[in-house]
């Protein structure tokens, strides 16, 4: 089961007329990557959603936060927690998804 998306708040993601709003490709693979490793079980969708509040509230702290690099960091963090990749598989996948345009 997909988990259900917050609708304001922290952890919400930005929305355009209601529908999750992408400004980058990567934005939307991130996204997808995500939530097909809760549907695989492979994260805790609350416990990513915890990370993703932490890094939202210090990406804004920061200056103006991006929210998706807020994301980007929750998601290598809870992989990383969660035993799903250690740092160097996680620099290496990271690497070829950066690639991939």
């Amino acid at each position: 089961m997909r988990p259900e998306l917050d609708a304001d708040g922290a952890a919400a993601p930005p929305r355009a007329n209601g529908e999750l709003a992408f400004q980058e490709p990567w934005q939307s693979r991130l996204f997808a990557t995500t939530m097909a490793a809760c549907d695989a079980g492979l994260i805790d969708y609350d416990a990513f959603r915890h990370h993703l509040i932490a890094e939202v509230e210090r990406h804004e702290s920061d200056g103006p936060g991006d929210y998706w690099s807020a994301w980007q960091d929750a998601f290598e963090a809870i992989t990383l927690e969660q035993g799903v990749v250690d740092e160097r598989e996680l620099a290496i996948r990271a690497t070829a998804f950066a690639e991939h345009t």
